[in-house]
């Protein structure tokens, strides 16, 4: 008996419910690199289209915030999806903050996404 009740609480614990995520989402991994002259801030948000993603650049942190819409099987009249075998992809709004431990020139800051990672350069303020 406790071999089938181990056997259901993993599986439960496996399952992934995309209705039933955290209040605050999901969160991107993040590569933070501080040098002299700037922060370069990598995000990995891959699947999630530019126009959803929303950076703030705050008097001391960086804000990284958007939604990333679940993938979903192609569908069409030949075929049809008949049993999902695993969904690790996770969906829905994400936001980062990340501490910003020097002075940025918020007037030359410059993102730009490319292959699935989102690349942000803050310039160090020189006053």
């Amino acid at each position: 008996m406790i071999g089938k009740a181990d056997d259901v609480a993993y599986d439960l614990s496996s399952l992934h419910f995309s209705g039933f995520q955290s209040l605050d989402g999901w969160k991107p991994d993040v590569n933070a690199y501080c040098y002299d002259d700037r922060i370069e801030v990598w995000v990995d948000l891959a699947g999630v289209e530019k126009s959803h993603i929303n950076v703030d650049v705050l008097p001391d942190r960086l804000r990284i915030s958007g939604e990333r819409k679940p993938p979903m099987p192609i569908r069409d009249a030949s075929s049809q999806c008949r049993q999902v075998l695993t969904m690790e992809i996770e969906s829905g709004r994400f936001a980062r903050e990340i501490l910003l431990p020097k002075e940025i020139d918020r007037n030359n800051v410059s993102a730009k996404q490319e292959n699935g990672l989102l690349r942000i350069i803050l310039p160090v303020s020189n006053d």
